[in-house]
Formats: structure tokens, sequence, C-alpha cells
């Protein structure tokens, strides 16, 4: 299967292969951290949703890392984490503009981490079982009333 990419506020999929995975994530250190990339199959919608997953959203939180969401056919998303024991929500999230939360700091990934989830994707269309995955829903998360200064400096 082929894969494509896209940045979240972007208007035009590109063509995601094995050697431009490095650039990609390196590209993403230098923009805004709302503005995310989302990976897709490049394939044929079918009648079920079949030909649209796996897909892989991915945003980048300075001074904290990539935050790497796994969503897949059957409904489940997975979050990757550098840890199954999951620290108290405390690194600020905006969800799509819609609202703030909390999440733990394991759910923020290094760069080593991102792109290996991106090539094992690539390359076998579906997560890396030898990766750390957390579901969705599946850790402790605060919302946030107003809008908060994010950590970082940002």
């Amino acid at each position: 299967m082929k894969f494509t990419y896209c940045k979240v506020a972007g208007y035009r999929d590109m063509r995601l292969e094995a050697p431009r995975v490095s650039g990609m994530l390196r590209a993403m250190l230098r923009r805004p951290t709302w503005e995310g990339v989302i990976i897709s199959p490049d394939a044929e919608l079918g009648p079920d949703g079949q030909g649209q997953y796996p897909r892989l959203n991915i945003s980048w939180y300075p001074g904290f890392g990539y935050e790497l969401q796994c969503l897949e056919l059957t409904g489940n998303d997975h979050f990757v984490v550098t840890s199954k024991k999951l620290s108290p929500p405390e690194v600020y999230v905006e969800l799509g503009g819609q609202g703030q939360e909390l999440w733990p700091r394991e759910l923020f990934v290094p760069y080593e981490v991102a792109e290996r989830a991106v090539l094992f994707l690539l390359a076998n269309e579906n997560r890396d079982p030898s990766l750390k995955w957390v579901a969705n829903g599946a850790f402790a998360r605060k919302a946030v009333r107003e809008r908060r200064r994010k950590q970082g400096g940002q």
C-alpha cells in the first residue's frame, strides 16, 4: 500500500516513502505546535471505510516531543507512549482548537520513537507491536477551562 501525508492545515497530499520520513519529522520542529501531520493510505475508499486506515496523526510539542495517534479500521485508536506507567496529566494539549486538556507526559515521544512508528506503518500497514501503545480513553486527562499559556515557552 502507498501512503500520503498532509499538514493538518494543508491543502494537498504528498506521497510519503521511507526516505522522506526523517525530513517530514524534522520539518515539524519548525512549525507551530497545532500544525500536525496526517499520514493515510493512498487508496480508493471502500464502502465500509476500508482503504482510509490505518491513519497516523502526528503533532509536535516543543519541550515534550511528538504525539502519535494511530486510528484503525476497527474504530480503535492508540497513542504510542514512552512507558505504560503514566504520570498525572500535565502537558497542555489543544484538541483541534475545540478544547484544551492536560495529558500525561509519556504520550510525547522522542524523534527516534516517532520515526520508528512511521517507518513500521509504511512497511507493514499497521502499528508497530514492539512499541508501547495505550488506547485512547485509557489514560487520565484533565480538562482546562481557560486557555492556558503553553509549556515550553510557547
